[in-house]
C-alpha cells in the first residue's frame, strides 16, 4: 500500500463511476428523440405566436405550484406574490418561464445546456429555503399546465427530460 496514489482509492473511483453511470442513465431516458418532442412540444406553447398567453400559463403553473405546496409561497415574497397579477409577480413568471426556454432550446447541447443548468444552480442556491423537492413540485404543476394546452402531449419525454433539467439546477439544494 506504500506508495499509493490516494486518487487511486477503489472507494473513490467507485463513486465516480457511479456517478458517471447514472448521470449516462438520466441522459439515455432524454433520447435525442425525447429531446426533440420536449422542444417541439415547448415551441407549440411558448412560440413566439403564443407571446399573449405566456404570463397566464406561467401564471397558472405557479397557482398549481401553490395550490400543491401552500408554503412555498413565502420564497416569493420579494416579487410580490401576494398579488399574483402584480406587474413584479407577472415580470418573474415570465423570468422563470423564459430560463426553461433557454434550457429547453438547449436540450441537443449537453455542453452548453450544462453550464446554463450550473448558473441557473447557483441563483437557486443562493436564496435560502428553496429545495429540491420544490422542483419536483414545479414539474410537475408544469406537465399538468402543458397537458391542458399542448396538443399531443408525451408526459413521459417530457417528465425524462425535465428530470435532466431539474437535477441540473437542484442537485444538492
Amino acid at each position: 500500500k506504500e506508495g499509493r496514489d490516494p486518487d487511486q482509492n477503489p472507494n473513490k473511483m467507485l463513486r465516480l463511476t457511479l456517478v458517471l453511470a447514472l448521470a449516462s442513465l438520466a441522459a439515455a431516458h432524454c433520447s435525442w428523440e425525447n429531446r426533440k418532442e420536449v422542444q417541439e412540444i415547448w415551441h407549440s406553447v411558448w412560440g413566439s405566436q403564443f407571446a399573449g398567453r405566456r404570463v397566464a400559463v406561467a401564471k397558472a403553473v405557479f397557482q398549481d405550484l401553490f395550490n400543491r405546496d401552500p408554503d412555498a409561497k413565502a420564497l416569493f415574497t420579494r416579487v410580490n406574490v401576494d398579488d399574483m397579477d402584480s406587474p413584479e409577480f407577472e415580470a418573474h413568471c415570465l423570468r422563470v418561464t423564459n430560463g426553461l426556454d433557454t434550457v429547453i432550446g438547449l436540450l441537443d447541447d449537453a455542453t452548453v445546456l450544462n453550464e446554463q443548468l450550473g448558473h441557473l444552480h447557483t441563483q437557486h442556491e443562493q436564496r435560502e429555503g428553496v429545495t429540491a423537492e420544490h422542483f419536483a413540485i414545479f414539474a410537475r404543476s408544469m406537465a399538468g399546465a402543458l397537458d391542458q394546452v399542448a396538443p399531443c402531449f408525451n408526459h413521459r419525454a417530457w417528465d425524462d427530460c425535465f428530470q435532466v433539467i431539474s437535477d441540473g439546477i437542484a442537485h444538492d439544494l
